[in-house]
């Protein structure tokens, strides 16, 4: 089950510790408790820790903030056994809110390329070096979309 914590802005990885990442490449107008309703990005990303375990994050950006809504899984750390029902469980949860999804296939990326996409979401950038827009946001938005398009 995921769980919203408000005391996660952002987490600080390095490419070795990422596992999975999953993005939405359409922003569906949603409504967060306590927030105004907006277009968001979303995302799962799957971090290896320290002890072997796995944890998933979700991260729900709102560009109008510039902040993340930060949701764990909970328990927080999962056996490898465990890891693959969560995950369904985490991709359920974002597309039940409208979104779209792309596995972006981290692991089997450059070097290069895998920085450049944790430069790019918004869960691995502390707060001040995020953007602040919706004109940045509808970029990123296109660059996950010509991706897309040049899978085919």
């Amino acid at each position: 089950m995921f769980q919203p914590d408000s005391s996660i802005d952002f987490v600080r990885v390095t490419r070795d510790q990422v596992v999975a990442i999953v993005e939405s490449i359409n922003q569906p107008q949603i409504s967060i408790p306590g927030k105004a309703a907006q277009a968001v990005q979303g995302h799962l990303c799957s971090l290896r820790n320290p002890n072997g375990s796995l944890s998933i994050y979700i991260s729900l950006y709102l560009p109008q903030s510039a902040e993340n809504v930060v949701y764990v899984h909970e328990p927080r750390e999962l056996a490898i056994e465990e890891y693959r029902s969560a995950e369904v469980q985490g991709l359920h949860f974002l597309e039940s809110m409208g979104f779209m999804l792309d596995n972006l296939r981290f692991r089997n990326l450059s070097p290069e390329l895998q920085e450049r996409s944790l430069e790019r979401v918004p869960l691995f950038c502390p707060p001040q070096s995020r953007p602040k827009s919706a004109a940045s946001a509808h970029a990123q938005s296109e660059s996950t979309l010509a991706r897309l398009l040049m899978s085919f």
